[in-house]
């Protein structure tokens, strides 16, 4: 993973080289030199991350030597850029006073950097066969024309008979359509996928219908030419010979034999990773209205969705009570051998800790039949589970999960993955703060190649994971990624991996905390807040640190004073800490590495220093004061895409200052201040704006020109956010005028907003089908007096994309509607006491509120 490591430091070394020219002086050739050696290892790391050989020792050792020199010319470059923003703040005596001492910091840079690169060039000449040219390797191809053995035999099978009858009906041996179908099962490694295809393949049903029942063992191969010869020899007469020059010929030849013989086939197409193959196969049988099938086992849901042509079937996990009935069976032969009472106990606990897992189940039952039959050698066992289970290299137990789904990602997508493993288990991490902390951990790069922005890059990566059944997924109706939760049932061993791999450091886990003093394993710090006053009185001090997160526990915790924290790791990127109360942020003075921040407190402002943080990308402050104070000059913060709190926030004045600024690429604002919205303030905002939350008083903000159009003047700048997808106007008290209504600018501009909530904003009822002209809405929530009145009559074909609709008025009597007003309208929330009745065709549609 060294070249993920390389993001941050490529970025750093640009950064410096151009922004503070001046202040590095003489290191500036060195550092030059540098970034030219570190984006060519970097890319030589990538190209070679596939192959073959990044599973060898030998590689393993090279990288972490190149890992480890990354984290030194990073800690030095910080280190100095932190010194020379001090600098910065001493007066113009002061700083003369030190000139000596910083000439003596930049001489000491350049030598630092210099035995960096010498220490660079030695690992590389001490391992010359690491860069040789790559060599061409074949990987065996493993093809059959029965099915395998499984990890589990058909008599063992438990829980697979409703699964067994489903599929059958989705195959429609009988009375099913006369075309060629792909059925597909899909499911992560292990779940009995194959186990299922073979108890089909073989069962009666199945043989009486079909003449010709073909097995293919796809896996990882892509001869296509072999696999057609296996069902070329298993559809004709198996000593028969064939001379054909490719697979075209091969696939007329097919076609012809089964249109001649008048045969109905079935083709079982087992682990397929790609749809190529599969839709190649549904060409090669002929519509010649037999009723041909194809079924189909994968891991991946992509492919199964693109590949079936029904619904694909989903094998789910076996539940606590198959799980041990299946351990049962397994262990005691079918009941051949006599089970101790005492095991009972015991053998449930193992059994659930397999998470409805098959083939873990049959490896731990392995692992138990070698010891004695007693609680004692079976708790012996439970204790040491994952080495039980997951034996490296070792394909009769779990590794082939692991091969198939972890081991198949490149080493950025591993490093994400792992990260997602900071949160606790059974955590829902919301989808942009993974994202925004991917980013500012250099995981994911903020330019990405082939990619838009970083957004969709870590949509990418995660549908990747939830392909390969390593998180679940949690979508809006509209589909967008809402929320991600790690696969339970192997977190703990990859968390092991975490270890191994030092993604980051969990403290707390034992009585007494580890050292942190290891620059290559403490540098991103994981702790629950039941253990961080334990922490503190330790007195800890790590400059490496680079991470400090912080979770909530279950055990209540006091407030901890945490001001030692910013003392004790001044190069901190992201500190993010839950639960707990800050009572100050002036102690964050001089963490001018931040990239991402996530606290809470009492705080009535953000301190005006946050604006020298040159490379802050979130803030999220959670506060218990009704109002914060920014005083930060958010719009000279050339980095910061998210500012988000939970109450309204008062924005600043942009600065009067002459000369440079910067750009704001703000994405997010979430929550301000009406006060704060005018062309001065929100004219600021780019027009990357993506996300805005107005929420206080808005009726005195509220203005009417003599067409009764509310001309609130932070309206007038919504020309400028062309980019914007979501809009809160939140009002805390309702608007009693009754004299409002909706800006024209909110549909001359707004062309791409998706999601809209009102609240107390008291527009007319005839206002809200205007509405219906934001053509790419979605998601429309009124919440509590958003509108006032007794009757709405929309107009038909104006809410064409509209898939949530939240109503909460108290008066509304009368709502005329019918589904050509919503075409599109997927899920209707009501909580409208005086409502007469519920439009008939939207009523099964009604999702309790």
């Amino acid at each position: 993973m060294a070249d993920v490591v390389m993001n941050l430091l490529v970025e750093s070394l640009f950064q410096v080289i151009s922004d503070k020219i001046e202040a590095i002086g003489g290191a500036k050739d060195e550092l030059k030199n540098l970034l030219q050696d570190i984006n060519t290892l970097k890319a030589f790391l990538k190209d070679n991350d596939e192959q073959a050989e990044s599973n060898s020792n030998l590689w393993k050792i090279f990288v972490k030597n190149i890992r480890t020199q990354a984290y030194k010319a990073d800690d030095v470059i910080d280190k100095f850029v932190l010194e020379t923003k001090l600098d910065e703040e001493k007066s113009i005596w002061e700083w003369l006073f030190d000139f000596c001492s910083h000439m003596k910091r930049v001489e000491n840079l350049a030598n630092s950097i210099k035995d960096i690169r010498d220490s660079v060039r030695t690992i590389r000449q001490e391992n010359p066969q690491i860069f040789q040219p790559n060599r061409t390797i074949n990987l065996p191809t493993t093809l059959a024309r029965e099915p395998q053995d499984t990890f589990l035999e058909v008599k063992n099978m438990v829980g697979l008979t409703e699964e067994a009858n489903e599929v059958m009906k989705r195959l429609q041996i009988v009375g099913g359509t006369e075309e060629v179908e792909c059925i597909a099962i899909v499911g992560m490694t292990g779940l009995g996928k194959t186990t299922l295809a073979r108890k089909l393949w073989s069962d009666s049903q199945i043989t009486d219908k079909f003449c010709k029942n073909i097995w293919v063992s796809v896996g990882q191969s892509n001869d296509l030419k072999n696999m057609l010869f296996v069902i070329l020899k298993s559809s004709t007469v198996p000593n028969e010979e064939f001379r054909c020059n490719g697979e075209n010929e091969l696939a007329k030849l097919i076609a012809k034999f089964v249109t001649e013989q008048d045969m109905r086939c079935l083709v079982v197409l087992d682990n397929v990773c790609g749809s190529g193959l599969v839709n190649f196969f549904k060409n090669v049988l002929p519509e010649n209205n037999k009723g041909h099938r194809i079924l189909m086992t994968t891991r991946r849901r992509d492919v199964a969705a693109s590949c079936a042509s029904k619904e694909p079937y989903h094998l789910k996990f076996l539940d606590g009570e198959d799980s041990f009935r299946l351990l049962e069976k397994i262990v005691f032969d079918n009941g051949i051998r006599h089970r101790k009472d005492e095991l009972v106990e015991v053998g449930k606990s193992i059994a659930s800790k397999c998470g409805g897992l098959p083939l873990a189940i049959e490896v731990i039952a392995g692992a138990l039949k070698k010891v004695d039959q007693s609680a004692y050698y079976w708790k012996r066992v439970e204790n040491n589970f994952w080495q039980c289970v997951v034996r490296e290299n070792d394909t009769s137990s779990c590794w082939k999960i692991v091969e198939a789904s972890y081991g198949s990602l490149s080493s950025e997508m591993k490093a994400c993955f792992l990260y997602c493993l900071a949160f606790p288990k059974g955590y829902d991490i919301p989808f942009q703060m993974l994202i925004s902390l991917w980013m500012a951990e250099g995981l994911i790069e903020s330019n990405p190649i082939n990619f838009s922005s970083p957004k969709d890059k870590a949509e990418d990566h995660l549908m990747e994971f939830e392909n390969l059944n390593l998180v679940t997924v949690s979508r809006e109706i509209t589909g967008s990624i809402k929320k991600i939760k790690c696969n339970e049932i192997f977190y703990d061993f990859y968390r092991m991996e975490v270890t191994k791999e030092s993604v980051f450091q969990q403290l707390g886990q034992t009585h007494d905390l580890p050292s942190i003093n290891d620059p290559d394993i403490s540098r991103r710090l994981h702790i629950e807040s039941s253990h961080l006053s334990d922490f503190i009185s330790q007195n800890p001090s790590a400059e490496h640190v680079r991470s400090f997160l912080c979770f909530p526990s279950d055990d209540r915790v006091a407030n901890v004073d945490i001001q030692l924290i910013p003392k004790a790791f001044p190069l901190l990127r992201v500190l993010k800490i839950e639960s707990i109360n800050i009572p100050s942020l002036k102690n964050l003075d001089q963490l001018f590495h931040l990239r991402y921040i996530s606290i809470s407190g009492n705080f009535t402002e953000l301190p005006a220093f946050f604006t020298k943080f040159w490379s802050l990308q979130s803030i999220i402050i959670n506060t218990s004061h009704p109002t914060l104070d920014v005083k930060a000059n958010i719009w000279n913060m050339s980095k910061l895409t998210h500012l988000k709190t939970n109450k309204p926030s008062k924005l600043p004045l942009p600065s009067t200052q002459k000369g440079k600024r910067s750009s704001c690429p703000l994405q997010t604002l979430s929550k301000i201040s009406p006060q704060t919205c005018n062309k001065d303030v929100l004219g600021e905002a780019s027009n990357s704006l993506k996300k805005l939350s107005i929420q206080g008083n808005i009726e005195d903000t509220l203005k009417t020109n003599s067409d009764r159009f509310s001309t609130f003047e932070g309206f007038q700048t919504f020309e400028k956010f062309e980019c914007l997808e979501n809009l809160k106007l939140i009002s805390d008290v309702p608007c009693h005028s009754n004299a409002f209504q909706l800006p024209k600018v909110l549909f001359r501009f707004l062309l791409k907003l998706k999601k809209l909530t009102l609240s107390n904003t008291m527009f007319d009822w005839k206002e809200a089908t205007k509405l219906g002209q934001l053509r790419c809405l979605e998601v429309l929530k009124l919440e509590k007096e958003a509108f006032t009145g007794s009757i709405w009559k929309p107009e038909e074909n104006e809410f064409r994309k509209l898939h949530i609709l939240s109503i909460h008025s108290d008066d509304l009597h009368t709502w005329v509607a019918s589904k050509s007003h919503f075409p599109e309208l997927r899920v209707l929330v009501l909580k409208c006491p005086q409502l007469e009745s519920v439009p008939a065709e939207l009523s099964q549609l009604l999702q309790q509120s």
